[in-house]
């Protein structure tokens, strides 16, 4: 037997699993199951492994207590590693780091009424995942320690034991010196325009957008296609699936900048930074790399480069 036929045979495999399952919310709820809520999530998730079974996916994937994930594929024994986290409302977060483009997913999750597992289902109420839980590292996967310290959402609640308190930042007014040197109506200018910029950014094939202030913008799927980008600094920013075909970067900062998916194809990047950046999956075809610097970059499946 071929692996491409042993391949078939599995995927239908897990279909026939996936498929005995509810395959909606409202069906789900109608046999009497009711989602879980934060602390339950927390119970099922923090310090063991979940097994995540779809059509076309199946996983061990260990939860750390500090919000990091390892995660190893079952079929082909590929490894990634990413973060995780519930909301407010009950929901948990998902944080490939190649996996799925390096997006986040959210899911509510349901105790299967049925059988002894759980039910992970999207924001449109479709059956995401069916879940298996197996207490600690039950597969040994070796464990990235999580470098970063942004913040989370109930996770670390319940890790500390203890209820979150909101708190608002008190506000205080700037010393009378600094009022004098830049007037606030200076300041809020300057936000304006910065803000102007990257929301005209969004859709904005051929612009002029020469030495821009782009650092941080929010710029998923943005049309920057034959863009005037040159010196402009993107760096942090959110380019993911951005198409920037034919785009001027030369002489750009991309430090750290997010573009997973994006579509570079014979753009310019001559003495671009692309240090640190995520360039899993970009294309590059076509484009001009002289003096480029890619150091510390992640390129999984990048083409081009």
């Amino acid at each position: 037997m071929n692996t491409n036929l042993l391949k078939l045979l599995y995927i239908l495999f897990l279909f026939s699993l996936t498929g005995c399952a509810a395959s909606t919310v409202n069906k789900v709820e109608q046999l009497g199951s009711t989602q879980l809520g934060p602390q339950e999530i927390f119970d099922i998730s923090n310090l063991n492994t979940l097994r995540l079974i779809s059509s076309d996916f199946d996983a061990h994937v260990y939860f750390s207590e500090d919000g990091s994930m390892s995660a190893s594929s079952v079929f082909n024994e590929n490894f990634d590693y990413g973060s995780w986290d519930i909301t407010s409302d009950s929901k948990l977060c998902l944080k490939f780091s190649v996996w799925y483009y390096g997006d986040s997913n959210c899911y509510s999750i349901y105790k299967d009424p049925e059988k002894d597992q759980y039910l992970f289902f999207t924001k449109n109420g479709a059956l995401a995942y069916t879940a298996t839980v197996s207490p600690g590292n039950s597969q040994r996967m070796k464990i990235k320690t999580k470098k970063d310290k942004k913040p989370v959402y109930v996770r670390e609640t319940f890790v500390r034991g203890e209820q979150r308190q909101k708190t608002s930042p008190k506000e205080t007014a700037p010393p009378a010196a600094a009022l004098e040197i830049a007037p606030q109506i200076t300041t809020a200018t300057r936000e304006e325009v910065k803000s102007t910029v990257k929301s005209m950014a969004q859709n904005c094939p051929g612009c002029n957008l020469e030495q821009a202030d782009l650092r941080q913008a929010y710029l998923v799927g943005a049309n920057l296609k034959g863009a005037n980008l040159r010196g402009a600094d993107l760096s942090r920013a959110n380019l993911r699936r951005a198409h920037l075909e034919g785009a001027d970067l030369s002489g750009a900062t991309l430090l750290s900048t997010n573009l997973p998916g994006a579509n570079l194809k014979n753009s310019d990047l001559t003495g671009c930074d692309l240090t640190g950046s995520n360039l899993i999956q970009a294309d590059f075809t076509g484009a001009t790399m002289k003096g480029s610097i890619l150091d510390n970059t992640l390129k999984e499946g990048t083409r081009g480069l």
